[in-house]
């Protein structure tokens, strides 16, 4: 049976405080640890004021002291911004908080608009590396792969003698090249299926990772939300539709409101076109979604599928998380999984 995780964007209102957001994050992951999902990840995002998480190495260390076994991660630190040695002791020294439980997600995309990252990147020299290279260079970093002769095989973390168990890591991506790389460097591989709902693709990346790094970890992350009435349905219908910013240069950027475009309009003077995408919610019965969602994994290379839940109902998100791991416990009562 497929394993089941989340990932919390720690979402909020128009009218909610960032208090609320991280009590009812803190809320999720210690009920999706009582109900047995896998791990819990949490977002990074800048100056967005519809979700909260600005630090997820602060958040995830803060989950961790709320729960006991689940395992907790970033979904994803956006490298783009930092330096990979700096990332890799932040999660080196939260793996001694909790040993065992910390996952390492990492991502591309900027997580925020123009002026955020400007004022992240204010010291980053004019040619700054690619982000392949920072990711290589953290993964060397996690897993102390530099040769004699290079001068970073001195440099030590807290985790100095192999005494706890590092993170693992994982990369996250939507396309056929990701999963490749994901693969190259032997690392997890997480699919925003989320973000671009394209099944050929997706199959593809998997095929391609899996053929490169067979051992490998392939998580899929979803969106998804259990609707019982035309009230749930109109708050899905509400999170559907994402935004993707077309530049001349190839770049693209998902966007999930108008308003978002308008605001991204008013920190940048590049030129975009703009395209609307329809995601996929997989929404219904608990039963109805994970019959839906168990058709993305025809090959059964999927060992993992992580919900995202794209709507600011805290309490449809909580019905969400407890149905479906209801049916997925269920499943795996029945082929003796434990």
């Amino acid at each position: 049976m497929t394993a089941i995780s989340i990932l919390d964007q720690s979402p909020i209102d128009d009218n909610e405080s960032v208090n609320t957001g991280l009590s009812r994050t803190v809320e999720l992951a210690q009920v999706a640890e009582k109900l047995n999902y896998t791990r819990y990840f949490v977002a990074e995002h800048h100056n967005i004021k519809e979700v909260v998480g600005t630090s997820p190495e602060i958040l995830v260390t803060h989950l961790l002291n709320q729960t006991n076994h689940i395992r907790v991660g970033s979904g994803g630190v956006m490298l783009q911004h930092y330096s990979p040695f700096k990332v890799i002791e932040q999660f080196h020294f939260i793996s001694h908080i909790a040993p065992g439980r910390v996952d390492l997600g990492i991502g591309k995309a900027p997580g925020g608009f123009p002026l955020a990252t400007q004022a992240l990147q204010e010291d980053i020299k004019d040619t700054p590396t690619s982000f392949n290279d920072k990711f290589h260079r953290l993964n060397q970093f996690n897993n102390e792969t530099f040769s004699e002769v290079d001068a970073y095989s001195n440099l030590k973390t807290t985790i100095r003698n192999e005494e706890i168990q590092k993170p693992q890591v994982f990369l996250l991506g939507g396309s056929e090249r990701s999963a490749c790389f994901a693969a190259d460097e032997k690392v997890g591989f997480i699919y925003a299926y989320f973000l671009n709902s394209d099944q050929a693709l997706l199959h593809k990346a998997i095929s391609t990772y899996k053929a490169h790094y067979p051992e490998g970890k392939i998580i899929v992350a979803l969106a998804a939300v259990v609707s019982e009435n035309d009230e749930d349905s109109a708050l899905i219908e509400e999170g559907r539709t994402n935004y993707v910013l077309h530049f001349n240069d190839g770049r693209k950027l998902t966007l999930s409101s108008k308003h978002q475009i308008e605001d991204f309009k008013k920190q940048s003077s590049e030129h975009f076109e703009i395209e609307a995408q329809q995601i996929e919610v997989f929404n219904g019965t608990a039963e109805s979604i994970q019959q839906q969602i168990q058709e993305l994994n025809i090959d059964n290379h999927v060992d993992e599928f992580m919900f995202h839940m794209p709507v600011k109902n805290h309490a449809l998100r909580l019905k969400t998380l407890e149905q479906l791991a209801q049916v997925y416990n269920k499943e795996n009562l029945k082929e003796g999984v434990k």
